[in-house]
């Protein structure tokens, strides 16, 4: 048997589901979920990353919660630095506000802004430092994709919304 090209036709329609099943795959990485035990509503989340903290590896999600983002993390922070902060698509880089709970770190400032940044944006670079690792070593880089934050920040809206966050 031999090779049967397909027509034009063909093609486009392959395309196009080719297309839409890559995007739906994407939007698998950011969620809806519940706000944990103890909590009431929803929160917007990436599923769990690990990342290399200079002694073992962590896990950390990006969320969007109230009107904050947070980088929840399973190691302590070293906000020694002025250097925590995120980078969307190579904008301005973006200083954490906060260090909360000593894991995670804080975004509140012009919230709007950032969700916009996320909106159009195609990943973000978050940028970390970790103790105990004296002497300071270096500061951790890990890049989330934002592909799906879109649709899935639409249903965080809707949940909240609902009167549930």
């Amino acid at each position: 048997m031999g090779v049967i090209p397909l027509k034009v036709a063909w093609r486009k329609t392959l395309l196009v589901v080719t297309l839409f099943t890559v995007s739906f795959a994407a939007h698998a990485g950011w969620s809806v979920a519940d706000a944990g035990p103890g909590k009431t509503g929803c929160v917007l989340e990436t599923e769990e990353v690990s990342l290399f903290d200079g002694y073992t590896d962590t896990r950390l999600r990006l969320r969007v919660v109230g009107e904050a983002v947070r980088v929840a993390t399973e190691s302590n922070i070293d906000a020694g630095f002025d250097d925590l902060g995120l980078v969307v698509d190579g904008k301005d880089f973006i200083h954490a506000d906060a260090v909360v709970d000593e894991k995670d770190v804080l975004f509140s400032s012009d919230i709007a802004a950032l969700i916009d940044q996320f909106i159009r944006g195609r990943a973000v670079t978050l940028y970390l430092r970790f103790w105990p690792t004296y002497p300071a070593t270096q500061r951790y880089a890990v890049r989330i994709s934002l592909v799906g934050f879109t649709r899935a920040y639409n249903e965080y809206q809707a949940c909240r919304s609902k009167g549930q966050v």
